[in-house]
C-alpha cells in the first residue's frame, strides 16, 4: 500500500482526478478546468507519483481508469462534495418550510406583548417554527448562553452584557396608571396627591418600571407608598382590583386588563421616561439567516 499524507496533498489534484475520470481525456479535462494541457498532464503525473499508481491508461476510447482509480473515485467525489458544501455555507433558511426551534429569554411582560402576535403570524407563514420562551437567567450567565446558542435571543429592558453581544432597540413602552373604577376619576392625568397618598403594588423594586418611577419621583423630591411587591406584571391588576392599590403598567397590559378587573386607565401624574425594550443576540450568529428572520418578526410584532 502506498502511504499518502493528506495534509501534504494538493487538493486541486483531486479535482483534476475527478475531471479526468469524467472526461476520459487530458485535453477535455484541461478545457473544463481552464488549464493548459501541459498543466493537466503535470497534475496527472504528480497524482501518479503521490499515489503510486498509473490511475489512467490510454485505451481505444480515451483514458481508462485502473482498479486503484476505480477504488478511489467514490470516496474522492464524496469528500470534494462535502468540502464544497462546507464552503458554500448552510442551506438557505426558508421560513415557510424550515423546521427549527428558537429559544427566547424573556419575562412575562414580553410574553404578553410579543408572543401572541408572533405565534399568530408564524403559525400560518412558518408552521414548522417553534418558539420556546425561557426564563431570564442571571445577568452574569446571559453572555455565555447567547454565545453558545443555548438562547437564541433575549428580549428585555436595557442591559450591559459585554463584548460580543449585539442589541437592537425594539420599542418604547408607554406607562399607564390604574386604580378602581369606583373612584370615578375623570379621564386623563392621574391626580398627584392621590398618587402619593394611596399605596402602590409594584414589581421588583430593583429593576423594570419601578426604578424609572421612583427615580423620577425622587428627582422632584417626591416619593410614593409601596403596599406590595410582586414577581410578575399579571399579578398587579388582580391585587389592585381587590385592594384599591394603585398600579403602573405598560399600556398593552393596562388596556387589556382594565375592564376585566374594573380598573380605570390614566396618564401618570408625572412624566416618567418610557421603558425601552431591546433584543440581544451574540455576534457569532450575525450571519444566521434564521435568527435574522426571527429578529425581524419580533420587531414587527413589537411595533404593530
Amino acid at each position: 500500500m502506498h502511504n499518502t499524507n493528506i495534509y501534504s496533498l494538493d487538493l486541486n489534484l483531486l479535482v483534476v482526478f475527478v475531471t479526468l475520470w469524467e472526461t476520459q481525456s487530458v485535453t477535455r479535462a484541461s478545457e473544463r478546468l481552464a488549464l493548459s494541457q501541459s498543466a493537466a498532464s503535470h497534475a496527472l503525473r504528480r497524482l501518479r507519483e503521490r499515489l503510486g499508481d498509473e490511475l489512467f491508461v490510454l485505451g481505444r476510447g480515451g483514458l481508462l481508469p485502473t482498479p486503484r482509480a476505480t477504488e478511489l473515485i467514490g470516496p474522492v467525489r464524496e469528500a470534494l462534495e462535502k468540502i464544497d458544501q462546507a464552503l458554500q455555507g448552510t442551506e438557505q433558511f426558508v421560513s415557510a418550510t424550515a423546521l427549527r426551534t428558537f429559544r427566547i429569554a424573556a419575562g412575562d411582560f414580553i410574553e404578553f406583548l410579543i408572543l401572541p402576535k408572533l405565534l399568530q403570524h408564524i403559525s400560518v407563514a412558518a408552521p414548522g417554527i417553534i418558539i420556546e420562551i425561557v426564563p431570564l437567567p442571571e445577568p452574569s450567565a446571559l453572555p455565555a448562553m447567547l454565545e453558545s446558542g443555548a438562547i437564541d435571543l433575549m428580549i428585555n429592558t436595557p442591559a450591559t452584557l459585554g463584548a460580543g453581544v449585539r442589541f437592537e432597540r425594539l420599542a418604547f413602552v408607554q406607562l399607564l396608571t390604574l386604580i378602581w373604577q369606583r373612584e370615578r376619576l375623570p379621564a386623563g392625568r392621574f391626580p398627584l396627591d392621590l398618587y402619593l397618598e394611596r399605596p402602590h403594588v409594584v414589581i421588583s423594586l430593583h429593576e423594570r418600571g419601578g426604578n424609572i418611577i421612583d427615580r423620577t419621583l425622587a428627582e422632584q423630591s417626591l416619593s410614593r407608598r409601596i403596599g406590595a411587591v410582586v414577581q410578575n406584571f399579571m399579578a398587579m391588576p388582580v391585587i389592585a382590583s381587590q385592594t384599591g392599590y394603585i398600579c403602573n403598567l405598560p399600556s398593552p397590559i393596562a388596556r387589556a386588563f382594565a375592564d376585566t378587573f374594573s380598573l380605570s386607565c390614566h396618564t401618570p401624574p408625572v412624566e416618567f421616561p418610557e421603558p425601552e425594550i431591546f433584543a440581544y443576540w451574540h455576534m457569532r450568529f450575525d450571519a444566521d439567516e434564521g435568527l435574522q428572520w426571527l429578529r425581524e418578526q419580533v420587531k414587527q410584532c413589537t411595533l404593530s
